[in-house]
């Protein structure tokens, strides 16, 4: 009964860094969701910490944003993992507080999305979420439906993940195409000569599904990554203009 009891636990909890996610008995039917954005935290933990990421090595420069942001893409069995760093304004906390509570406004800034919205609040640390991409360059738009989980690390930072989940009640529509995630890994760290400052690291690898040719996806993914970028970064400037006005 003992081993029962602790199974039973262990499928609807996700610990990591002293902090328990536990589904309530509601909540019981994500389980297979929490699970799965607790084994991406476990992949985005590794690959953060490796040094040949940090030092980029086996990775390739792809495209640069008009900020000078380099993004690095990288051949993996599940196809091209992309990933960037920059300069966000605003304080590491509040730009934490704006990506994971602003969900709902995406639409309203950034050009590429079309919706965007939680499906269900599961913890304070974890979530899922819903959005869905307009037509960007020669992709038509996808859908996406994806478990969170975020945590505070050590100097004041956090790291956040996403992964594709099926949910019975977000079924797939006729209207987009269903993209899968299979990884959306995003670390903020205080900037270490302005605290109103944020470096943001992101590193993405998701299949677009649908009928386009794999080169083709190839050469889309860095330039989507770096228009996502140049939109999150003027976001947050007007953030924090606004905020100084105040």
């Amino acid at each position: 009964l003992i081993n029962l009891a602790f199974a039973a636990f262990a499928m609807t909890s996700a610990t990591f860094y002293g902090i328990t996610d536990a589904l309530k008995p509601e909540h019981d039917k994500y389980a297979k969701a929490l699970n799965t954005a607790a084994d991406a935290f476990k992949e985005t933990e590794a690959l953060f910490d490796n040094e040949s990421f940090l030092a980029k090595k086996g990775w390739k420069k792809e495209a640069e944003t008009e900020g000078g942001d380099i993004v690095y893409c990288k051949h993996t069995s599940k196809g091209k993992m992309v990933t960037v760093s920059t300069i966000l304004e605003g304080h590491v906390d509040d730009v934490m507080k704006e990506t994971w509570m602003g969900i709902d406004t995406l639409p309203g800034w950034h050009p590429n999305i079309n919706y965007a919205s939680i499906v269900v609040s599961l913890t304070e640390h974890a979530d899922i979420v819903t959005y869905g991409s307009n037509d960007v360059l020669i992709v038509a738009g996808r859908d996406f439906v994806s478990a969170r989980l975020y945590r505070p690390i050590s100097g004041g930072g956090y790291r956040m993940v996403s992964r594709s989940v099926d949910v019975d009640s977000m079924p797939e529509s006729k209207d987009k195409v269903r993209a899968h995630v299979y990884l959306a890994a995003v670390q903020f760290r205080p900037h270490p000569d302005d605290e109103n400052k944020t470096r943001c690291d992101v590193a993405i690898l998701v299949d677009l599904k649908g009928m386009l040719p794999r080169i083709l996806v190839n050469q889309v993914i860095p330039k989507v990554m770096v228009m996502d970028i140049e939109e999150n970064v003027k976001h947050f400037k007007e953030l924090a203009e606004k905020a100084k006005n105040q």
